[in-house]
């Protein structure tokens, strides 16, 4: 049986009523339903979002490996 080798991140980004800041919430979308999806971060600073990134694309890199 053929592994996926696939993943999807979501990013959502919006300005709060009334603020100079955005915030953005980083979500791994599941492939097959909604009940999949889980929230990875959520945060206010370009900073953390690119820091959030690189977590779930490391993370996603090593469970690849390891399937083979």
């Amino acid at each position: 049986m053929a592994v996926d080798r696939s993943a999807a991140l979501l990013i959502r980004v919006w300005l709060e009523d009334g603020a100079d800041h955005f915030r953005a919430r980083l979500t791994a979308v599941g492939p097959d339903s909604p009940a999949e999806d889980q929230t990875i971060a959520v945060t206010a600073s370009t900073g953390d979002v690119l820091e959030a990134v690189r977590g779930w694309l490391e993370e996603f890199l090593r469970s690849a490996d390891a399937q083979g």
